[in-house]
């Protein structure tokens, strides 16, 4: 018996460890692009006040010398538009400070509106016009 329990227990522990393999290995920085995905849904008959608020944030992106997001206007679903941003420094960038291309389009903004509280009357505007959102991490395998 006592031989037996020998047998069996690196048996057990063998089939235990592979049953728990390790955790896949992230990939690094040079083998993915991160990026930044929102979704909305404004609320409704606010599309075109939303759209032309966006104009004046994208001049405001044209004057930093900043890209724009990249966006999709949805014509069926549940939401109305998809925001994507590549975040150039990773998840870093997704953890809720201004990233230096951020606070660059802010003054832009401050200085196209002409004052920061103009700025930020034009971002609570907008914020308004928004029913619900859905922002989400992803990488893409370059």
């Amino acid at each position: 018996m006592k031989k037996l329990v020998i047998l069996v227990a690196p048996l057990l522990i063998g089939t235990l460890l592979h049953a728990y393999p390790e955790e896949p290995a992230t990939p690094k920085k040079s083998e993915v692009t991160w990026h930044s995905i929102t979704v909305i849904d404004y609320k409704p008959g606010t599309e075109g006040a939303a759209r032309e608020l966006i104009q004046k944030f994208e001049a405001a992106s044209e004057k930093a010398g900043i890209s724009s997001p990249v966006i999709y206007w949805f014509k069926s679903g549940k939401y109305d538009l998809v925001v994507t941003w590549e975040l150039k420094d990773g998840p870093v960038d997704f953890q809720g400070s201004w990233s230096p291309d951020g606070a660059t389009w802010w003054s832009a903004l401050v200085e196209q509106e002409g004052s920061e509280e103009a700025a930020r009357k034009l971002q609570s505007s907008y914020d308004e016009l928004i029913a619900t959102s859905v922002t989400s991490l992803a990488r893409k395998a370059k």
